[in-house]
C-alpha cells in the first residue's frame, strides 16, 4: 500500500505518527510536513495526467516509488531500510514512469530542463546521456535536506502492483 492509498483524514494515525517520528526516533531522518499528504496527492495527480498524456496506462491511482541504481543517502535515511532490486527489463513500459530527479522536485521546480517532465522507460537512456546521473548522493546532509539542491536520484513510479518484481536484497 502507498501512503496515498490511505484515507484522506487529517487525523489519520499513520500521518500523525510520521509527522513526529523524527522527534522520538533518533535514527529516523525523514521529515513530513503537516501538508505532506495533500501536496503529495496533488503532485501524483499531475504525474498521472502527464504519464497518460505520453501514452502511459496506469493501473493504480497512486504509484509506488523506486530509484535508479543505489543511493546510500536514501538507504540510510531511516534505520532498517532495505533495498529492492528490480531489473529494468522486467518493468512494463505502460505502467512505469520516470522523473529526474524526485517527482516532487521535478514537478514543482522549473530551473532545469528536465523539471516539469515525466519520461517513459524508452526515454531513460537519452535522459541519462543528455543530463548524466545525479552524483551528489553523498553531499546532501540529512539535517534540513529539504532546503538543499535535491538532485539526488532518478525516480521510477510503478503504476501497478509490484509483488512479482520485488525481491529484498540480503
Amino acid at each position: 500500500m502507498s501512503l496515498s492509498d490511505l484515507p484522506d483524514d487529517a487525523t489519520n494515525p499513520v500521518f500523525e505518527a510520521l509527522l513526529n517520528k523524527h522527534k522520538v526516533t533518533p535514527s529516523y531522518q525523514r521529515r513530513f510536513g503537516k501538508n505532506y499528504i495533500q501536496n503529495r496527492r496533488v503532485i501524483e495527480d499531475q504525474l498521472r495526467e502527464r504519464f497518460i498524456a505520453k501514452g502511459g496506462r496506469p493501473r493504480r491511482a497512486h504509484p509506488f516509488y523506486f530509484i535508479l541504481g543505489q543511493s546510500a543517502w536514501f538507504k540510510n535515511l531511516n534505520a532498517g531500510h532495505q533495498e529492492i532490486k528490480i531489473n529494468i527489463a522486467s518493468l512494463d513500459p505502460a505502467t512505469t514512469s520516470i522523473t529526474y530527479p524526485d517527482s516532487f522536485i521535478a514537478l514543482t521546480q522549473e530551473s532545469r530542463p528536465y523539471h516539469g517532465q515525466v519520461y517513459l522507460l524508452n526515454e531513460l537512456e537519452g535522459l541519462v546521456m543528455q543530463h548524466g546521473l545525479p552524483d551528489n548522493d553523498n553531499k546532501v546532509p540529512y539535517e534540513r535536506y529539504w532546503e538543499t539542491d535535491f538532485e539526488l536520484y532518478i525516480e521510477f513510479q510503478l503504476w501497478e502492483e509490484p509483488e512479482a518484481l520485488l525481491k529484498p536484497v540480503r
